[in-house]
């Protein structure tokens, strides 16, 4: 099998993270914070070995405002239920993912009003649109994504940041495909924000893991309430951190995967990037090639995938053709169909995603493009 849906979720996992998976299950690990012994503080321990390794692929936060959730969709609806309410207007943009979207939607049923900033053909951010609706619309928070998930496109979060930090107005950015994929810069001292991803993709870790990282003084709504191990006896949900946001049992075993894998891309994470790099160019260069496709991503300024859809027809026998090939791709609509509208893939039935990963090899490009070109060859 050639994978090349790396964007969905990374497979092989990093090395180490089904031994330390096992390690935590095969040795008594109990539940954080709930008792003193010595299993309960083997999980403690897990669990803040995670917050502090997330600081060295991430802009880094303090421990306690280092949120360990189940995921990235998890953490960015704590991020916004908790943090808009009637009234508020909310600044976006067309390619995000439904962990967004659909939020926003809920929203707007409640009388959140929503407002999308400009873009260029690739879906990347028009930095000068975004801070001139932050200028002059009554914004009270912006949600972006750090790179889009159909055309990969890297945004300026640098330049996004500042602008929120220079008006106050606090951001909430989803990270899933570019956490491990591109470097994010600190956080200006003054922001005010969140930064949600997940640690199964770009960070090689396991499914059931995400992160909202705070910074400065964001401190959303919970979203669930619950079991924290800590106040015990009171039924109010702790306003401490992270207790506060972690209600319930964490995933202490994915959790150590997690550690595991942050620890692999934190070492490597230049060696990485740059492999991802390469064999992303290797086939964007095959792919531009075929009059029968267009491209959806940008020459540069990607993370390591490339989304192309049919200039006629649908693209239902390009994927039949590649998984019939055992080539696992991701075609379709990617749980983002604003950006689908916006890239007007929809009369075509989206777009065909291919992810490289860290596994990737030169050989398995070429029997991809060549796997391509029958399709349309017959």
């Amino acid at each position: 099998m050639i994978y090349l849906d790396n964007a969905a979720t990374s497979w092989p996992k990093a090395p180490l993270v089904a031994d330390a998976i096992r390690q935590s299950i095969e040795q008594p690990v109990g539940n954080v914070g709930r008792s003193a012994h010595r299993p309960a503080m083997a999980a403690a321990r897990i669990l803040y070995d995670c917050r502090q390794a997330l600081q060295r692929i991430m802009p880094p936060t303090d421990l306690e405002k280092t949120i360990v959730t189940h995921n990235a969709t998890e953490a960015l609806n704590i991020a916004l239920f908790g943090s808009l309410d009637t009234g508020d207007t909310v600044l976006t943009t067309p390619m995000e993912h439904n962990a967004v979207a659909r939020v926003l939607h809920q929203l707007v049923q409640r009388g959140v009003q929503v407002e999308s900033c400009a873009c260029d053909a690739f879906g990347r951010v028009d930095v000068d649109d975004f801070s001139r609706k932050l200028a002059t619309l009554p914004i009270s928070l912006a949600v972006f994504t750090a790179a889009g998930n159909v055309t990969g496109a890297i945004n300026d979060v640098t330049t996004m940041v500042a602008a929120c930090t220079r008006r106050k107005i606090p951001f909430v950015i989803d990270g899933a495909q570019a956490i491990g994929e591109c470097g994010l810069p600190p956080m200006p001292d003054d922001a005010h924000g969140a930064l949600c991803f997940s640690v199964h993709k770009g960070l090689l870790g396991p499914a059931g893991v995400g992160v909202m990282a705070l910074y400065g003084s964001f401190a959303p709504r919970p979203l669930m309430f619950g079991g924290t191990g800590s106040r015990s006896d009171s039924e109010l949900q702790p306003e401490t951190l992270p207790d506060r946001y972690e209600s319930g049992t964490p995933a202490i075993h994915a959790i150590a995967g997690s550690v595991a894998a942050i620890g692999v891309v934190a070492e490597h994470d230049e060696h990485l990037q740059a492999h991802r790099k390469r064999m992303g160019d290797i086939l964007y260069s095959g792919l531009q090639t075929m009059e029968q496709l267009r491209l959806l991503s940008p020459q540069e300024g990607r993370v390591g995938l490339v989304s192309v859809t049919v200039r006629e027809g649908t693209i239902s026998t390009l994927t039949q053709h590649l998984y019939a090939k055992d080539i696992a791709v991701r075609g379709g609509y990617h749980c983002a169909p604003w950006a689908h509208r916006f890239l007007e893939t929809t009369s075509h039935g989206g777009a065909v995603r291919f992810s490289v990963g860290p596994s990737t090899t030169e050989e398995e490009i070429e029997i991809t493009l060549h796997a391509v070109k029958e399709a349309f060859d017959g």
